[in-house]
Parts: structure tokens; C-alpha cells; sequence
């Protein structure tokens, strides 16, 4: 089973995992770590780098981070000179909702492509589509 790393600032990552086992059910080899104001940079890196071994039993790993750029992204990215794995910054709960859905028997390049495609879904602006529908009922109405 492919491992999950959901690495961001501040409680964020442990707030994903939470809205997402409400979903999924309690999951195994997924761990959050969240950089906070008092934590130093070497301790993230440490706690990243030891996450991504404990995670990785021969499956690969996944590794989910909040924002290009900042800490939990760079520190990732150099971790990536040390171990390959694939890791994806903007992560939203669609997308970890799809990876420990899914991640049962399939690779992490399986799992990663599967990710990406609903990462890669545009918004939806619920306003609009409210207001479609409420156009289609009228339209409805009016031919009645």
C-alpha cells in the first residue's frame, strides 16, 4: 500500500486527515505534519525525512503539501534528493480523498496519475449552478 506524507503549515494537514476519515474511515500509513511558529526548520526536515522512511514498506509514498514555496514544499523538495517518491503541492481533500481510496492495490505512479486528474478538476462555483437550475425550473414552468 502506497504511503501518504500530508506535510503543511500549521494544522492544516492534520485538519485534511480529520475531514477526510469522515469520509474514508480511520486510515493507516498516512501521516500529517504540521510546521508551526515555534518549530524550527531542521526539526520539520527531520520529521518529514523520518515519515517518509516509516511510510515507505516498499510501495512508495505520496508526499501532499499546502503551497508551492514555503517551508513544508522546500523542505520536501529537498528530501527529494534523498529518496524518490512523488510529491504534489496545492493538495485539497478531493485529492487525498481519492489517494486512500484508491491506493489499495495499485503503484504509486497508478495512484499519483489517479490523484492528478482530480486535482486537476476546475473549481465549481456553486452560485452559478444554483442559478442554472433555477433558469431550468423556470424555463419549465413556463412552458407548462
Amino acid at each position: 500500500m502506497v504511503g501518504i506524507l500530508i506535510a503543511t503549515h500549521g494544522d492544516f494537514a492534520a485538519g485534511l486527515l480529520s475531514a477526510v476519515e469522515l469520509i474514508a474511515g480511520k486510515q493507516e500509513k498516512v501521516e500529517t505534519i504540521g510546521l508551526h511558529h515555534e518549530d524550527g526548520i531542521e526539526e520539520f526536515e527531520e520529521k518529514v525525512n523520518q515519515a517518509l522512511d516509516t511510510l515507505d514498506e516498499g510501495d512508495g509514498v505520496i508526499a501532499f503539501v499546502d503551497i508551492l514555496g514555503g517551508t513544508p514544499s522546500n523542505v520536501i523538495f529537498r528530501s527529494l534528493a534523498r529518496k524518490k517518491f512523488k510529491a504534489i503541492a496545492g493538495v485539497n481533500m478531493a485529492m487525498v480523498v481519492q489517494a486512500v481510496m484508491m491506493r489499495d492495490g495499485m503503484t504509486e505512479d497508478e495512484l499519483y496519475e489517479t490523484v492528478m486528474e482530480v486535482g486537476n478538476q476546475p473549481p465549481i462555483l456553486l452560485h452559478e449552478m444554483y442559478e442554472e437550475m433555477a433558469n431550468e425550473e423556470e424555463d419549465e414552468e413556463d412552458e407548462i
